[in-house]
């Protein structure tokens, strides 16, 4: 009975998280049509393909990611690309851009430690070497955001758009970016440690759980 209710859960959130995003791409629509924008409004419609990356990361790497996962994905979608890339939050908002970087720390380096379980194939002795798990979903984490730097980086240099504001801020927007992610992905592994440690479901680890309970092993007992 209890386990119904955690589906049944997940899924109204799931549902929840997609209309929320279709919603949202329906206003970017709406809104650029009535100022005449006709190429931003375009993108409220193809705004909906990125509902597809989650089966498609599936079909891909061959796993299940499980709903609130899915649901994660979903919604960092609407906060990152419908509102901050499309609704120009980055530039209205003025720690719109920090927020967005530390919680792309907290997500990527829960994709981290999921991807250790799942290339370990042995997601049930998530408990042991604990240690090694986290400087590999950090170091995961961190090469995202690097990654993601140097590509606005060559942006800059290819179109001339510049994310990273090169010509007023230089050195400490990157610098600030990076630091933001580090901090969401210090929050995961104080998470995802003190789960360990004190043997109990942290909010933050259900996450990783639940994609390992996603993929048929039922680590979570151990918690």
């Amino acid at each position: 009975m209890k386990k119904n209710q955690k589906l049944s859960k997940s899924l109204i959130i799931y549902d929840a998280s997609i209309a929320i995003y279709v919603m949202v791409a329906a206003y970017i629509t709406v809104k650029y049509f009535m100022e005449q924008k006709w190429v931003m409004a375009a993108l409220g419609p193809v705004s909906l393909l990125y509902l597809l990356i989650p089966r498609l990361a599936e079909k891909l790497f061959r796993f299940k990611l499980g709903r609130p996962v899915k649901s994660m994905v979903i919604l960092f979608g609407v906060i990152a690309f419908q509102l901050g890339v499309l609704l120009r939050y980055y530039n209205s908002v003025d720690i719109y851009d920090i927020v967005m970087h530390l919680l792309s720390g907290v997500i990527f380096t829960l994709v981290g430690y999921m991807i250790y379980g799942k290339c370990n194939k042995r997601p049930h002795k998530r408990c042991e070497n604990c240690l090694l798990q986290t400087v590999f979903a950090l170091s995961f984490s961190m090469l995202i955001a690097v990654l993601w730097e140097i590509a606005e980086f060559v942006v800059f240099l290819l179109i001339g758009h510049d994310a990273q504001h090169h010509l007023d801020t230089g050195v400490f927007d990157t610098m600030e970016d990076l630091i933001s992610c580090l901090i969401g992905s210090l929050v995961i592994a104080a998470d995802y440690l003190l789960s360990v440690k004190l043997k109990k479901k942290l909010p933050l680890t259900r996450l990783i759980l639940s994609f390992d309970r996603a993929n048929g092993d039922s680590v979570a007992d151990l918690f």
